[in-house]
């Protein structure tokens, strides 16, 4: 596993987006009520929450593989992931400093912000010091 993906630093830079996917993936699939309650979004967002789940779940799932297996050849799902990162990051941020998040009941935190500037770090990482492992 660590050797196909060419050493310890390559692999944890997978092995972070597989964990924070995961993570959110199970959240708001598993967890939908607690999320919105602590997101403060409101019970009309339980859909969205869960297509978002599905979402990161499926890209934690397969992450793992890629771990498993080796990530060569995987550079399309490494490239939509540094897209989806790059639009998360710009939208969180835009959202934050909206008129959203001063609606009464929205707990609008840093929290999307932090989450989406480390997906695309290490997707930037991943993209350019792994290009002769995910391009072969």
């Amino acid at each position: 596993m660590i050797e196909a993906s060419g050493g310890a630093v390559n692999f944890i830079a997978i092995l972070i987006p597989t964990l924070m996917a995961l993570y959110y993936g199970f959240r708001c699939l598993f967890q939908t009520e607690a999320a919105i309650a602590e997101w403060g979004i409101g019970a009309a967002s339980e859909q969205m929450v869960k297509i978002c789940g599905c979402y990161a779940l499926t890209q934690g799932v397969m992450y793992a593989i890629i771990l498993f297996t080796s990530p060569a050849g995987a550079w399309e799902m490494f490239a939509f992931s540094t897209i989806w990162a790059a639009l998360f990051l710009y939208f969180s941020y835009t959202t934050k400093n909206s008129a959203w998040a001063e609606v009464e009941g929205v707990n609008a935190t840093n929290e999307p912000i932090i989450v989406s500037g480390i997906m695309l770090i290490v997707h930037i990482y991943i993209m350019s010091a792994m290009s002769g492992i995910i391009y072969a």
